[in-house]
């Protein structure tokens, strides 16, 4: 199973996700890229059999963009989504940047569920990282 992980900055995607099995790829790695260039190469992610799972905040924007690209077809099996709040305070900038994933998950979502990905909303805890 494929799976996307996305969450506010600081609510433990990354941790999370290395308590999955298989290839992780973090879309922290791409920040040197720049902000629309680094959604563009984690898009590409999402086309690559070797890969199980993608987490970061730019998910959503990775995930918008292979959309576009594909007009068939899953980006992943599943995407999950952490709700809970950050484990540590958030600065201005990491405060947007968490509105801005609910704005692109809030306008890809029927289009996820229509194509078949299966949507969870997961809290998690500082007991399960």
């Amino acid at each position: 199973m494929r799976i996307a992980i996305t969450g506010a900055p600081k609510s433990g995607k990354t941790t999370f996700s290395e308590t999955l099995p298989g290839n992780v790829r973090h879309t922290d790695d791409l920040i040197p890229l720049g902000w629309s260039e680094s959604s563009e190469a984690a898009s590409l992610w999402f086309d690559d059999a070797a890969v199980d799972v993608v987490e970061g905040v730019t998910v959503p924007r990775a995930i918008r963009k292979w959309l576009e690209r594909n007009k068939e077809g899953k980006p992943v099996d599943k995407i999950i989504i952490l709700t809970n709040a950050p484990f540590v305070p958030l600065v201005a900038g990491q405060k947007s940047m968490a509105k801005g994933i609910t704005t692109v998950l809030t306008g890809i979502m029927g289009e996820l569920v229509a194509r078949g990905v299966e949507v969870e909303e997961k809290i998690i805890t500082t007991q399960e990282l």
